[in-house]
């Protein structure tokens, strides 16, 4: 049996708890990664594309989180709306694990892991894209009806 949609206030806290947990994993792997070659510029060699990919994943993370934000406007929760953002958050993480994994040791640097893992990282960024413009959608949505309703 579905269960009623729930009210906003309540269930945004707890929605933005959980995505910003995994927005601050996504973001604390990047800026660790980039503070990793700047500590260490010797240890594995630069890859600059690598490094455009990085400040682009850390845009799409911000963006990200400033667009959830206006999501306290929804009138009623689902758990298809709940686990749809997690996902989405989720699949972020994944493109910043991608671009610094926890070791690349077996590689000759960022160059040849990102090229050995680019299947990996560019179907998991397509995955983004899709889920991105469904997420316009959604908040579109809720900001017609907001419009609409006053």
């Amino acid at each position: 049996m579905p269960q009623p949609p729930l009210p906003s206030p309540e269930i945004f806290q707890h929605v933005r708890i959980i995505m910003g947990m995994v927005v601050g994993l996504s973001v604390a792997r990047l800026l660790n990664g980039l503070v990793r070659i700047i500590q260490h510029p010797g240890q594995t060699r630069v890859y600059p594309v690598h490094i455009g990919w990085v400040l682009t994943l850390l845009l799409m993370l911000m963006h990200f989180w400033w667009w959830e934000f206006w999501l306290v406007t929804l009138h009623s929760w689902t758990f298809e709306i709940y686990l749809f953002l997690i996902i989405y958050a989720i699949i972020l993480f994944f493109l910043s694990a991608f671009l610094f994994p926890d070791t690349i040791s077996d590689y000759t640097g960022y160059e040849d892991f990102f090229i050995s893992r680019r299947k990996w990282f560019f179907s998991f960024f397509a995955l983004s894209v899709v889920f991105d413009l469904i997420d316009t959608l959604l908040n579109a949505e809720i900001s017609r009806k907001g419009c609409t309703s006053g």
